[in-house]
């Protein structure tokens, strides 16, 4: 009877692990950028939410701290730590996206796009049109280079340095979920106007020229010919700006690699993302974030 009694306990600690583990990495394909797409079936994501857990459950299981004894209550507060922490991975990972699909809608407003809107498959939700452009780029550039991979796999570290049960309530400013959230507003922020910075900059020179033009020639009305010719000098100045902005977001000479994270945005971000579960894990949160900025 003993030994039944035991097994039933193993069964039921294996089994609330699993849910543990869901609740952490379920949020990938919830919030994270690629995998939580409006392009995969929800049942397409349910997949992958069931089947996430089923990889990183050794490593989980290792470095669990589950209490011997469990209310509801422990129960309640163990899940919404795990949750919150798999939010948090996921969900500040999106902020690079943001940056990019904020530099199109900038430079849609500059050509004269800000008006034309497309059906965005990734969120389910409408978007201007360069912006929707720019953002299916980066999440290209994303998946050609592995860069997913390295996202599940940093996932999979979180375990070892915040184990189950491992997550500490403290939070203050220089708490590292804090100062990462912080470093990537203001990335996104830089990040978008460097990005839309040229296309800027040549549609004022452009709007220059037209006044030029106005005032040596003023029986040409600037009404009729300038929205064309921005859009013309916008589209072309695009068609030579991608090239370039796929290698600032991937070098091309980048190889994939584990061990080391490609210079550029994507780099900086998931450098970042692996320094703050570190952080967390090592207990290093009243020191401060030294992420780069």
């Amino acid at each position: 009877m003993s030994e039944d009694i035991y097994h039933v306990s193993r069964i039921l600690s294996a089994f609330l692990t699993y849910v543990l583990v869901l609740l952490r990495c379920g949020c990938i394909v919830v919030f994270a950028p690629f995998f939580s797409s409006e392009v995969f079936s929800g049942q397409v994501r349910i997949y992958f939410a069931m089947v996430f857990p089923l990889l990183f459950l050794s490593a989980a299981s290792r470095t669990a701290q589950i209490p011997a004894s469990m209310d509801m209550t422990r129960l309640a507060i163990l899940a919404g730590q795990e949750f919150a922490l798999g939010m948090a991975i996921a969900y500040l990972g999106t902020f690079v996206f943001t940056a990019i699909q904020f530099a199109g809608e900038i430079v849609g407003q500059q050509i004269g796009f800000s008006m034309a809107s497309v059906m965005d498959p990734q969120s389910g939700v409408e978007m201007p049109m360069l912006g929707f452009i720019n953002m299916n780029l980066g999440i290209i550039s994303f998946i050609i280079a592995k860069l997913h991979i390295v996202y599940i796999y940093i996932m999979l570290k979180s375990y070892e340095y915040v184990g189950i049960g491992g997550l500490t309530p403290d939070i203050d400013r220089n708490h590292p979920v804090l100062a990462m959230a912080l470093l990537q507003i203001s990335t996104l922020i830089r990040l978008g106007i460097q990005m839309a910075g040229p296309i800027v900059l040549i549609m004022l020179l452009t709007s220059v020229a037209e006044g030029f033009v106005t005032k040596t020639m003023p029986q040409m009305n600037v009404q009729v010919f300038g929205m064309p010719v921005k859009v013309a000098v916008g589209l072309t100045a695009l068609m030579f700006l991608y090239p370039a902005l796929c290698a600032a977001l991937i070098p091309p000479d980048w190889r994939f690699n584990l061990g080391e994270m490609p210079d550029g945005p994507f780099g900086e971000m998931l450098d970042d993302l692996s320094r703050m579960v570190a952080e967390m894990g090592t207990g290093t949160a009243e020191s401060g974030y030294s992420g780069a900025f």
